[in-house]
């Protein structure tokens, strides 16, 4: 019986943190739409057409040489890693109802490029008015993603 319990114990102490890791799993659902349409709209038309949908209602969207430079960029970085094949959902932090920081990982053929999206709604309509990316995810990330 003691052998049972024994087991049972160490059973269970081995699943407690796969259970917390799958408590605090990121969800799709907390993921403003403009976040996921863009990945969608660079699959299909490129880094301009994502560009164009993260940028729609922020301040972004007039900001012609911010458009510029951070499509160049994305444009850059394809040219160095290869093509765009998808994307994963790191981490959302709901800081206040209007406002959350989504973290996510592009996956291109050489290496992922790490990106931030600041999200914020005033009314109904999620926007992104500073979006952040680099190919090191330290320089992404917060530093208690890189923490068991």
């Amino acid at each position: 019986m003691k052998k049972l319990f024994a087991l049972l114990a160490l059973s269970l102490s081995l699943c407690a943190p796969l259970s917390a890791q799958m408590i605090n799993a990121p969800s799709m659902d907390d993921v403003p739409a403009i976040v996921t349409d863009g990945f969608k709209a660079y699959a299909q038309s490129g880094s301009n057409s994502a560009v164009d949908v993260w940028c729609k209602g922020s301040p972004m969207e007039t900001d012609l040489t911010n458009r510029m430079t951070t499509a160049t960029n994305l444009t850059k970085f394809e040219g160095a890693y290869g093509k765009y094949i998808g994307w994963e959902l790191v981490k959302v932090y709901t800081l206040t109802p209007s406002n959350k920081v989504i973290f996510a990982v592009a996956k291109f053929e050489k290496g992922p490029l790490w990106l931030a999206f600041s999200c914020y709604k005033a009314n109904d309509t999620w926007n992104i008015p500073l979006l952040g990316m680099a190919a090191d995810a330290m320089k992404i990330l917060p530093s208690s993603a890189f923490k068991e």
